[in-house]
């Protein structure tokens, strides 16, 4: 059995593991990839990138090679001249993108209140430093 102090330690590994796997989500254009891709099964690269308005080649390319790298995205490559790729999210991509859709929900239902909340904090700290 383990002590309380090891279910500790365990725990903290646990989180420094979800925040390592949150700061790799919160990256510019991620979250829009994986609603995206949710959208439209079998993507291609020029589809996601039309329904993803303001992401450039680039980005979109790093965000789908982290995506593929965690396992959130699969790559398919067809052997055919030109090959044609296509993407999908793994099982693993659907879970998660069915929990950020429920974080969006929460953000549009409390907008207000964190928006109203973040100017007022920044109006004050504005007036302090006068």
């Amino acid at each position: 059995m383990k002590t309380h102090a090891e279910l500790d330690q365990s725990t903290v590994k646990e989180c420094a593991f979800a925040s390592d796997f949150f700061n790799q989500l919160s990256k510019k254009w991620t979250m829009p990839v994986i609603h995206a891709m949710g959208l439209k099964p079998n993507a291609r690269f020029n589809e996601l990138k039309r329904m993803i308005e303001g992401i450039s080649s680039a980005c979109l390319s790093d965000r789908l090679m982290d995506l593929e790298k965690t396992g959130v995205i699969i790559r398919r490559v067809y052997p055919e001249t030109p090959p044609r790729v296509e993407y999908n999210l793994s099982d693993k991509g659907q879970e998660l993108r069915a929990h950020l859709d429920s974080l969006v929900e929460w953000v549009r239902k409390n907008k207000e209140t964190v928006m109203s909340r973040e100017t007022a904090e920044k109006r004050q700290s504005y007036a302090s430093v006068r």
